[in-house]
């Protein structure tokens, strides 16, 4: 780990640009200590990465047959749990992964330049480019065992799937901050966390809710954006609830909301 220390560099002589520098050593130090110690020194220990995702598919799949579900879209069931999984996956991987990191970097904050940010921030990149890549997984294995795969518009796909996965980045951000105070928030975090797979969209559409429903899971900003994933996936559907400025709205209270709590608990 590099030593340099942003505190000790003269703002008037170099500037910020030095600062981001620094910050970003850091970043791309922890994020090679972090591949190196998730996935190991070879692509076997990458590999398990898939897995669980692949199982998550599997098993709704068998939820799907073993209730006699067929996909409400024109599209095969396969794709069709795809393209609400993935984003949902984006959502509680990050929140997963930032609240790890939050824990097993405590043995580097010795390191002066090394902070609670700076991990979190490199499990929330690392997370990023790792949906893509289970996607890629998950969807070729979809297309060379069953042939079945829809791509309509990959930039509304790729944003459905970043705004849940913003959402998970301050859920998690602002749960961290909350953790420091008491560890019952940490607690809190989880349990709020066990409905959202029944109520984000990944087994239904929200085209399909009644109206008097739809009124109510309308308001889970993750139903937003797994349908504007699912509606850039899929050729024949356009959802009704769809609202990207609803979930950047999101996003930043919960990122506010952080912040304001972290200002106002240090000494």
């Amino acid at each position: 780990m590099r030593t340099y220390d942003a505190r000790r560099v003269d703002d008037q002589q170099v500037g910020i640009p030095v600062h981001l520098i620094g910050h970003l050593d850091v970043i791309l130090a922890l994020t090679r200590r972090e591949i190196q110690s998730r996935f190991g020194e070879n692509a076997l220990g990458y590999a398990w990465t898939f897995v669980a995702p692949l199982v998550w598919v599997a098993a709704t799949y068998f939820a799907f047959q073993f209730f006699a579900r067929t996909s409400p879209v024109f599209t095969d069931t396969i794709t069709f749990i795809i393209s609400g999984l993935i984003p949902y996956a984006a959502f509680r991987y990050v929140i997963n992964a930032m609240g790890r990191s939050a824990v097993q970097v405590r043995g580097l904050l010795i390191f002066p330049n090394v902070t609670v940010a700076h991990a979190m921030a490199t499990a929330a990149m690392i997370e990023f480019c790792n949906i893509f890549i289970v996607y890629a997984v998950v969807a070729l294995v979809n297309y060379l065992a069953f042939g079945n795969g829809e791509m309509y518009n990959p930039l509304q796909f790729f944003l459905g799937v970043s705004l849940a996965w913003g959402l998970g980045v301050g859920y998690a951000y602002l749960f961290v901050v909350l953790g420091r105070i008491h560890a019952t928030f940490t607690q809190a975090a989880q349990v709020l966390l066990r409905p959202a797979f029944f109520i984000s969209g990944v087994f239904f559409t929200a085209n399909e809710l009644p109206e008097t429903m739809l009124n109510v899971l309308s308001w889970n900003p993750l139903l937003h954006a797994v349908e504007i994933a699912r509606d850039g996936m899929l050729f024949h559907y356009e959802s009704r609830v769809s609202s990207p400025g609803y979930v950047l709205l999101w996003i930043v209270g919960l990122f506010s909301a952080g912040f304001t709590i972290n200002l106002i608990r240090r000494p």
